[in-house]
């Protein structure tokens, strides 16, 4: 009996975002209809389920993990020095690559007391939450006129203390992707260890390339790039819980696990930040790359490109709308220098589709994914409903809270 009251009790939860439309903002792996049907969601599934009472110590997701690696590795043309761990989403990734980075420079550059970090303004800001935690001092930098890391600015911000840069592929705010090449000029030339935050874009970004789009280069092809980080839970297409961090060579990964033995129990080896990980996640990451596999992946990189062009031709259409930041990859954003943004976005929120906002500037902000054709049609005429609507009615919204997140604190 209560049994059944509790599945009835997450039924009618689940069935709160019943709607595809409700859940467009977080599309990564959806069983809702809004993606491309290509039985992914299932394969997730069944590989969670099999393993979700099981650690990550268990030898099948030892495997799994190791497997998963290697996928990413060769993806970003590693060479064969190279090494990375699983983590438990990209701001563990980050983490773990940041600690690297300042335990390399304490052991290469000991009269360093205060070292110094270097990020875009566009960065990730975990940085700030991992400030306190490890003592360093951050410069964030001011980007371009087209939110792109500015190399001249990012090349003067470097002093005799900095020990680690940042780029983004791309940037999670305007989808912009930074000039990673350049950047790992003047890392390599200050002896700099430099990060490439690819979480975002790390599984997507290879196949938009080789579908013939223009991608910057970002990956360990590019001499200087120290490490790089990409979640397997967004353009992996796996369950949430999974991300990795990566590494050019073992010397400087050797700062990363965590080792410990003068204790009750015996000996203590922890690759990453946290301890047990939920084998389950981990088991849909890997089903899911070896089901999809490269055709997949390529599959739903084309629709990924035909939904960004859907947006970025209505916007070129449209007067008084404009992208902001490019639209690179697989981040749009749209501003208005005429209309209300975010009484357009009010107006999409009225049909039912859930869309992020932006503050710097005033934006809607789409995290695209392989929607289906139909998906992305209704898309496209809601977007000019909402903008006809505005124009029409001279609709304005009360100005919204703009929250990226907005989790539970006691």
């Amino acid at each position: 009996m209560i049994r059944l009251k509790i599945e009835q009790e997450l039924e009618q939860l689940r069935s709160q975002d019943a709607d595809p439309r409700s859940t467009f903002a977080d599309r990564w792996l959806n069983d809702r209809g809004l993606l491309v049907d290509d039985g992914t969601f299932e394969v997730a599934k069944a590989a969670h389920f099999a393993f979700f009472t099981k650690g990550n110590n268990y030898p099948a997701v030892v495997q799994f993990e190791r497997d998963l690696i290697q996928m990413a590795l060769s993806l970003f043309h590693a060479q064969n020095d190279a090494t990375g761990a699983v983590t438990s989403g990209g701001s563990e990734s980050l983490f773990l690559a940041t600690a690297a980075a300042l335990a390399n420079a304490k052991e290469r550059r000991p009269d360093i007391t205060r070292p110094v970090i270097v990020v875009p303004q566009t960065g990730y800001p975990t940085f700030e939450k991992y400030e306190r935690y490890f003592g360093y001092t951050l410069r964030r930098v001011p980007v371009d006129a087209n939110f792109r890391a500015n190399v001249s600015a990012m090349s003067e911000a470097v002093n005799e203390n900095t020990v680690m840069m940042l780029a983004s592929m791309p940037s999670w705010s305007h989808g912009v992707c930074d000039p990673v090449r350049e950047l790992a000029e003047i890392a390599d030339k200050h002896g700099i260890w430099l990060h490439v935050d690819a979480c975002v874009g790390g599984f997507l970004a290879p196949f938009v390339r080789e579908l013939g789009r223009d991608v910057p280069d970002f990956d360990f092809r590019v001499p200087g790039v120290s490490s790089i980080s990409a979640d397997f839970h967004k353009y992996g297409y796996s369950g949430k819980g999974v991300s990795g961090v990566f590494y050019r060579n073992r010397d400087i990964a050797r700062h990363q696990p965590f080792v410990f033995d003068t204790w009750a129990a015996g000996l203590y080896r922890s690759p990453v930040l946290t301890g047990t990980r939920n084998g389950g996640a981990i088991a849909s990451a890997w089903a899911v790359m070896r089901y999809l596999g490269r055709e997949g992946y390529l599959s739903r990189a084309t629709q990924i490109l035909k939904l960004r062009d859907a947006i970025s031709g209505f916007v070129e259409r449209c007067p008084g709308l404009k992208i902001v930041g490019g639209a690179e990859l697989n981040v749009v954003g749209v501003g208005s220098d005429y209309s209300d943004i975010y009484s357009i976005a009010s107006k999409m929120k009225e049909y039912r589709w859930k869309v992020n906002l932006l503050k710097e500037p005033e934006a809607i902000q789409f995290v695209l994914g392989p929607l289906r054709d139909e998906y992305i049609d209704l898309l496209v005429k809601d977007l000019e409903r909402a903008v006809e609507a505005v124009r029409r009615e001279g609709f304005s919204a009360p100005s919204p809270a703009v929250v990226y997140s907005d989790e539970f604190l006691d």
